[in-house]
């Protein structure tokens, strides 16, 4: 009876042990379902858009000069902003630099929520417009949605200020603008706008009322600033191979400055 004793205790003794190992556990995969998301959150509220196609009429292809070595190329295959020293920035190879969102925004934790119900990813460039230190494109973006071709008038501006070049997509009817941009080396952020440090694999919002002038740069140095600043804005660089810029107003702008490195 003794001996019994002593082995149902021992039984007693496991099977708590086993019930704590299996409470310890579940309390520590509960703690690590709450805790992981706010490390390593990748889905913070943006929604991916996908690029489409590029049609470039050829009266609109070519460099448009900006001037003080400043100038904009637009190819079959997207545009690129470069410096006299070297690119600026590209929009993405072989793909529709913008694109339209019709939806709204929600709020969700401590972040907006994009809701998407359609984008227009296709654009048309028609044809442009040279005056000193400006170059401006028209066309449309356009697209199926519920079964029916839609379309929307483009103008892309490129203008050259005091700083560097001021690039602006508008496209009339949109309630948000995304801007495909081919992907940065070494994109980081710039403070206040968003955390200073390596931006990679993630979606991030712009800090309200900030960044206006400076967003992100990279390891060409190049300097963008995201707007309008009264608008809510972010930037998604899970997309291999491209950095999405997304505004919620029919307008997105991007300022570019900075010194490229030569080569």
């Amino acid at each position: 009876m003794r001996k019994w004793g002593v082995r149902g205790r021992r039984r007693d003794v496991s099977r708590s042990m086993v019930a704590l190992v299996v409470s310890v556990a579940a309390a520590l995969a509960l703690g690590i379902s709450t805790w992981l998301p706010g490390v390593l959150r990748t889905d913070i509220g943006l929604v991916p858009v996908e690029p489409g196609l590029l049609t470039v009429d050829e009266s609109a292809r070519g460099i448009a000069t900006l001037g003080r070595g400043y100038s904009v190329g637009a190819y079959q295959s997207g545009f690129k902003v470069s410096a006299g020293s070297g690119p600026l920035v590209d929009t993405i190879t072989s793909g529709s630099p913008v694109s339209a969102v019709l939806g709204d925004l929600g709020q969700r934790d401590d972040h907006p929520f994009e809701n998407v119900e359609a984008t227009l990813d296709h654009v048309r460039i028609d044809e442009v417009r040279i005056e000193p230190g400006r170059a401006a494109y028209s066309g449309e973006v356009y697209d199926d949605v519920d079964g029916q071709q839609r379309t929307m008038p483009l103008r892309l501006v490129f203008l050259l200020t005091t700083t560097g070049v001021h690039v602006m997509a508008h496209i009339q009817g949109a309630d948000a603008v995304v801007v495909h941009l081919d992907a940065m080396p070494a994109t980081a952020g710039l403070a206040p706008a968003l955390p200073q440090r390596t931006l990679r694999t993630r979606g991030w919002w712009v800090a309200p009322k900030t960044g206006q002038q400076q967003a992100f740069t990279s390891a060409r140095r190049t300097i963008v600033g995201i707007g309008p600043v009264v608008q809510t804005r972010g930037l998604d660089l899970r997309p291999d191979g491209r950095l999405d810029v997304h505004v919620w107003s029919d307008r997105a702008t991007l300022l570019l400055s900075g010194v490229p490195r030569a080569g």
